[in-house]
């Protein structure tokens, strides 16, 4: 069971600390939506001012149809915000995963990003619980959760579950 922890953990490394931070610092917004489940509805929970935002993956009739923004207009919008803000990259550290023990292709997933400005100076940090499906051996978002990155934001959640390598050596 460790064994595949570990190469889940690699796998999900890769794909958020390598292929999703390199999307996202890009602006590619086709790159970066290809991180998120296809035709799904997905809510992006915002706890820092309490909005939710309900987008639909799959075409823009559809994301009319099912009472949603298009993922692909929501990115365009954020990534326009972004460059208002002299965004120049992001990194991304994975902080856990939890593993759905009733469904092996279901994980959760504890991340922090930071936001640097074209200056280099980092001017956002959060933490992300984001909630993955595997269809076809991929994974895949289909909610997100974020949370201001501090001791008062973070203690309203239960992150005991969360495992890390590090986790395994200190238990």
């Amino acid at each position: 069971m460790t064994a595949t922890k570990i190469e889940l953990w690699k796998i999900i490394e890769h794909k958020f600390c390598v292929v999703l931070k390199k999307d996202f610092s890009n602006k590619d917004v086709n790159g970066w939506l290809k991180h998120f489940a296809p035709n799904k509805k997905i809510n992006v929970y915002q706890h820092k001012n309490g909005k939710t935002t309900k987008i639909y993956t799959g075409n823009l009739l559809n994301s009319i149809l099912n009472g949603r923004i298009s993922a692909k207009l929501m990115a365009k919008i954020y990534f326009k915000k972004l460059a208002k803000q002299n965004y120049s990259h992001s990194d991304i550290e994975l902080l856990g995963i939890q593993q759905n023990t009733e469904n092996e292709n279901h994980v959760k997933i504890q991340i922090r990003f930071l936001r640097y400005d074209s200056s280099g100076k980092m001017y956002e940090s959060a933490v992300g619980i984001y909630d993955l499906i595997r269809i076809n051996g991929k994974w895949f978002i289909i909610e997100m959760s974020i949370y201001d990155d501090n001791e008062s934001a973070l203690s309203s959640i239960d992150l005991s579950k969360m495992w890390f390598p590090e986790k395994e050596n200190s238990a």
